[in-house]
């Protein structure tokens, strides 16, 4: 009996947890079929082209640029790429690999008109990509300063 119980508390446990998260999702948040394609193209992305980048960061932006064409007409993969390729372009330029920045600049601009289409917050994309947000959301926004026209 007593083991029953344990059960049925770690059950309503697990269940709350879960309605607890739920409930933690932003006003924004993606259905479910879109978080598992953009989840998905993130994947499946760094799969086949973060090995790439030990190369050379053009190698890495041309297996990225031609799996976002693969995603023609499909959004929230785009958004998971170009994501993945901004990830990838800005950890690159930490250390200062050549044309990091220029990829990083191309795949920000891909990045956010597709995030603002879909209502997303930096904050609510990063976790898509494994790492340190909190540095990647400060180079990502140090980006943005930067590639703004200056008058």
């Amino acid at each position: 009996m007593r083991r029953r119980w344990n059960l049925a508390r770690a059950a309503a446990g697990a269940v709350v947890g879960v309605l607890c998260s739920l409930q933690a999702l932003p006003a924004w948040a993606l259905d479910p079929a879109q978080r598992r394609a953009l989840n998905e193209a993130v994947q499946q992305t760094s799969q086949a082209c973060l090995h790439e980048m030990h190369h050379d960061t053009d190698e890495f932006s041309a297996c990225v640029d031609a799996r976002l064409q693969s995603a023609a007409g499909k959004p929230v993969e785009q958004l998971g790429t170009a994501y993945l390729g901004l990830v990838g372009c800005v950890s690159a330029a930490r250390i200062a690999t050549l044309h990091s920045d220029v990829c990083a600049r191309a795949y920000l601009a891909r990045v956010d008109p597709l995030r603002k289409r879909f209502k997303l917050s930096d904050q609510d994309l990063c976790p898509t990509v494994a790492g340190d947000c909190r540095s990647r959301l400060a180079q990502i926004d140090a980006l943005r300063r930067d590639s703004k026209p200056r008058k």
